[in-house]
Order: structure tokens, then C-alpha cells, then sequence
């Protein structure tokens, strides 16, 4: 974080690649978002789906942003860096969001009025050898070691430790497992191995496992919002829906489809793509596939269905529940009440049946695979397996 200090940074510049394309101003207790008139007159694209392009302000009150930069902030422990890096409260948004609106997800950035994005602070460059120690990279970012951190038992991406990394030429994000979920990382390279077989052409994030100098293991998930140079407009599900971050939780997956169909180049496709990762979600145990684990990009035709991402399976760690309400419950969904949403969100029927089949017969041996690959103890093997085969019963 270079530049002036963000609290006292009373105009910041929003820009779409390197055009500028609105101002974000502190105006008394409030936060304005405001289109330029050279930019409405050139007519280019919207910053965000939820912000069209109008020469009306967007007021937020009491330090906050629109959802849409909201969006933009890290979250969990990283977020909670942030804050204390800043020196300023959770409300004070714009503050945070100027510490790293810099180099954010998709293809805007915020920046001081004036300034331009420079080219982003060199990443810790993370590389699969004996020198390679996790302790440094996450200090680096300004985390503490996992090891030394405690806490309640809560969400898994509440609690995940994950910061960006420069890799082989790539820009990617590290996870490493938490002390409260161990195996986190062995747990979810088994669910994309998984899912990635899948025969749909339903692309999953490219992720490999690292292991340090001192023996712990790494997930390194490689960022799709950047080919090379050049930055891809991304939003996720709770943005497209124009609801903070805390709120990821309080939709439900009808509302997730409905939106992402709403904005993608092919609906179905886009629906497909949903039902997949929710079918796959239920039959590997997966209950974090919340409003901001979904999300579209856009490849300069439009937008599509980005690849899928954030896919551990939680009930070893006794999180058994979706993450967001199907048919009004987050719990049993046999395959009829699975055809009932698909139903409900308009995707045919023959291409359901097609995405039901396939996620019953790539999870046939998920509980082993992910079991395998965990070395879980004996009593989250065995909640693991009887949860899985139960509700394979119901999908048959």
C-alpha cells in the first residue's frame, strides 16, 4: 500500500482498465458514485451490472460503498489485516477498498483522483522447492502464521488463509489449512480432481499442492480474472444481485441462477453451469457454495460462467447444510427436489437429467477419494461416508 493515506483521500477514481470512468467522493456522511460526463458521452461499459451508466448519483450511507466495490474487499483474515493495516474501522469502506482497489478482482480498479494505477507491488513469488516456507509468504502479506492463530468454530471460507502469490509467470492465490480444519487443502485438491473429470466442459480453477520446507501443504489456486496482462471484467453472484458481502448467505439459489442467466451470453448454458456446481456441492458435501463462490467473466464477447473455485467438502468439519436455501430448505435435496429447482430456474429437463446423472457418477467415490487423500481420523471418515452414501441414496 503506497500513496497518500486512504482516510484522508476525499475523491478516488474509478477506471475501467486504464479509462476513467467515475469518481467515488466522501460527501458528508455519505459516499457518492458518480459517472463522468466525458465517459457517459463516449458511451463505454458499466463499471458493474448493478451500476448502469446514468448521469444520476449511487449514495451510500455511513462509510459504505455500492455492493458492487464492496464485492471488491478481501475477506476473513484477510480483511481483518487489511483493516488493522489501514488503521480504520469495518464501515469506513472506501478507505479500505482504496488500500487494494489498485489491483482487484476483474477489470476496475479505485485509485486516489489523480493517480493512476501503477503497476502492482511485485507478489511474493512463491516457487515448489526446499527454500519455500509458508510462515514467510503469509507474513509477507501481512497475516500471522496460521499455527500461532485460534479461533471459534465457524464457516470454512470465514476462517481459509489465502493471499495473492506470483507463480511460473502467473498470478495466484495460496490457501493454506487452517489449524480448526485440518486437511483443508489435501480436501479440496481431491474435490476439484473430482469434478474437473466432469464430461459437461465445466471449467474448474487450475490448482495444484505445494508442500514447504517444514512439511505442510499449500493450495495454489491460479487467479482466471488475468490472462497475462490483460484483466477480465468479473462479478460474482452477491454482486450481480447488488447485496453486500455479508449478506452472500441470505439469497437463495434460485435468486444465484436467476442472476447469473440474466447477464451471461447463453442463459442455459449459464444454468447448466449452476445446477452442475450444486449438484456436485450436495454430493461431495460442500456447504460454502454461498452467493460470492459463483461467479461470471467476461472474455470480450460477453459474459459466461467463470471457472468453478472454493469447492472443499465441509461436512468432515460439521458443516452438513447448503449454503443457501434451494426450494426454500437447506437441507435434503434428493434429485426430485433438484429437478424441482432446475425446473423452477428454466433449465430443460433433458439437461438436467444429463447434469444429475453426471454428478451422481463423478462422486461414486468421492468419501475414498477425499478420505485418501485427507488421512481424516476415524470419526470424520465416518460422518463423511454416511452422510455422502445417504444422500446418493436419494439421487438414484
Amino acid at each position: 500500500m503506497t500513496g497518500p493515506d486512504p482516510r484522508h483521500v476525499q475523491r478516488a477514481d474509478v477506471l475501467i482498465g486504464d479509462q476513467l470512468a467515475a469518481h467515488l467522493s466522501r460527501v458528508d456522511n455519505t459516499v457518492e458514485f458518480r459517472y463522468t460526463d466525458s465517459y457517459l458521452d463516449a458511451g463505454g461499459e458499466s463499471v458493474a451490472t448493478t451500476l448502469p451508466l446514468s448521469g444520476q448519483p449511487v449514495i451510500t450511507v455511513g462509510g459504505a460503498v455500492p455492493p458492487y466495490f464492496a464485492g471488491l474487499l478481501p475477506e476473513g483474515r484477510r480483511l481483518t489485516a487489511l483493516r488493522t493495516a489501514v488503521k480504520t474501522s469495518a464501515d469506513d469502506e472506501l478507505s479500505l477498498l482504496l488500500a487494494v482497489g489498485a489491483d482487484a478482482a476483474g477489470v476496475v480498479s479505485v485509485v486516489p483522483s489523480g493517480m493512476r494505477p501503477a503497476a502492482p507491488e511485485p507478489r511474493i513469488t512463491v516457487t515448489d522447492d526446499a527454500r519455500l516456507d509458508f510462515s514467510e509468504v503469509l507474513t509477507g502479506a501481512g497475516l500471522p502464521d496460521p499455527v500461532a492463530l485460534a479461533g471459534v468454530q465457524d464457516k470454512v471460507s470465514a476462517r481459509t488463509i489465502a493471499v495473492p502469490v506470483h507463480t511460473q509467470g502467473a498470478e495466484a492465490i495460496l490457501k493454506v489449512s487452517p489449524p480448526e480444519f485440518p486437511a483443508l487443502v489435501e480436501n479440496e485438491l481431491a474435490c476439484y480432481r473430482i469434478a474437473d473429470a466432469n464430461r459437461l466442459n465445466i471449467p474448474y480453477a487450475n490448482a495444484t499442492r505445494l508442500v514447504d520446507a517444514h512439511g505442510r501443504s499449500g493450495l495454489l489456486v491460479e487467479r482466471f480474472d488475468r490472462r497475462g496482462s490483460t484483466r477480465l471484467a468479473m462479478e460474482d453472484a452477491a454482486q450481480l444481485l447488488g447485496v453486500w458481502p455479508s449478506q452472500k448467505y441470505t439469497v437463495s439459489m434460485e435468486e444465484v441462477a436467476e442472476a447469473v442467466a440474466r447477464v451471461c451470453v447463453s442463459p442455459v448454458l449459464a444454468l447448466r453451469s449452476i445446477a452442475f456446481q450444486l449438484a456436485m456441492a450436495w454430493l461431495t458435501g460442500n456447504g460454502d457454495l454461498h452467493a460470492k463462490n459463483v461467479s461470471v467473466l467476461h472474455d470480450g464477447r460477453g459474459y459466461h460462467p467463470s471457472p468453478v473455485y472454493d469447492i472443499p467438502s465441509t461436512v468432515p468439519y460439521g458443516d452438513p447444510d447448503l449454503a443457501l436455501p434451494v426450494g426454500g430448505s437447506r437441507t435434503g435435496l434428493s434429485r426430485r427436489r433438484f429437478l424441482a429447482f432446475t425446473d423452477a430456474v428454466g433449465l430443460p429437463r433433458p439437461a438436467a437429467d444429463t447434469v444429475a446423472d453426471e454428478a451422481l457418477q463423478l462422486t461414486e467415490d468421492a468419501a475414498e477419494r477425499i478420505i485418501e487423500a485427507t488421512r481424516f481420523d476415524p470419526r470424520r471418515s465416518r460422518d463423511l461416508r454416511r452422510v455422502l452414501a445417504s444422500r446418493r441414496r436419494h439421487w438414484h
